[in-house]
């Protein structure tokens, strides 16, 4: 690569960042693979509507103690601070196949300010998009193998740009 900001978007990869952050493309093209992306969301919104309440109840089940971090952050009005993170790492899921850069670009600032000046552990936002991703695969029918394994490359995706952004 040239530089740090280097993008380069082949059929079969794509290369973003000086960390050489690799997100090897399948045998389905970026355009089938937004048509999958495209069904499971709209399928979770028709089973679930908004996905907020049970991505936050998966999230605190596993995450307890960042509860106590939404109310404190959340400044009286947890709810709409809830919904706001979940309207986030859904943009970023949904966004990763075709922007990866945006998303790297977002997290790259995100985890470092909430960890140093909010005291947000950087689990939590891995937490999150775990809680997102599984809240919307457990709608994908078993026999959707692709729709499956977009997810799993989707979540695996942004967890790597979120571990790459920790201090």
């Amino acid at each position: 690569m040239a530089g740090d900001a280097d993008f380069v978007n082949a059929p079969n990869q794509i290369l973003a960042d000086g960390f050489e952050m690799v997100q090897k493309m399948s045998a389905m093209t970026l355009e089938e693979k937004l048509t999958l992306l495209e069904t499971s969301l709209e399928r979770a919104a028709d089973r679930l509507g908004d996905i907020t309440d049970p991505v936050m109840k998966r999230y605190y089940a596993m995450h307890p103690e960042a509860r106590a971090s939404f109310h404190e952050h959340g400044l009286g009005n947890t709810v709409k601070l809830e919904a706001e993170m979940v309207e986030s790492v859904v943009y970023c899921l949904m966004n990763w196949l075709d922007r990866p850069q945006e998303i790297r670009i977002m997290f790259g600032s995100t985890v470092p300010h909430h960890e140093e000046t909010l005291h947000v552990n950087s689990d939590w936002f891995s937490g999150l998009v775990d809680a997102a991703v599984h809240v919307v695969a457990e709608t994908i029918p078993d026999m959707q193998q692709d729709e499956h394994e977009l997810w799993e490359e989707i979540h695996q995706g942004v967890n790597a740009l979120i571990a790459d952004a920790r201090y």
